[in-house]
């Protein structure tokens, strides 16, 4: 009996919310909706050294160009199902902010709603 040396890369993000939310949300990524992230410089972008703050991979040094970054494999399929996990949480909780904020600011407060208190 051998032994599949496939490796199974995933995540799985549940979120639970206080009541008047919906409650709980549960999102998967794994190979089936997310890719392997480029890890080097895309086709056609040269290399150039990079500009102070920048950190992302720019195919330069103060000596010289770099070797290019060995794509694909389990590394780069992680670092777009982290990449992917974030940016659908961002998505979520902007959207359950917005939800709130549209409520509250229709809510009577001593007979004035928010906004008109706020415009005083």
């Amino acid at each position: 009996m051998s032994q599949s040396s496939e490796r199974i890369i995933s995540l799985s993000a549940k979120y639970s919310f206080p009541s008047g939310v919906s409650s709980e949300v549960e999102q998967r990524f794994d190979a089936s909706n997310c890719k392997p992230a480029v890890l080097g410089l895309a086709p056609g972008v040269e290399a150039a050294k990079p500009k102070g703050g920048e950190y992302g991979y720019c195919g330069m040094h103060d000596h010289g160009p770099l070797p290019l970054p060995k794509e694909g494999g389990d590394i780069a399929l992680l670092i777009d199902v982290v990449q992917q996990a974030k940016k659908n949480s961002d998505k979520l909780l902007t959207r359950i902010i917005e939800e709130e904020r549209a409520t509250s600011s229709n809510k009577i407060v001593d007979g004035i709603t928010k906004k008109q208190k706020i415009g005083r």
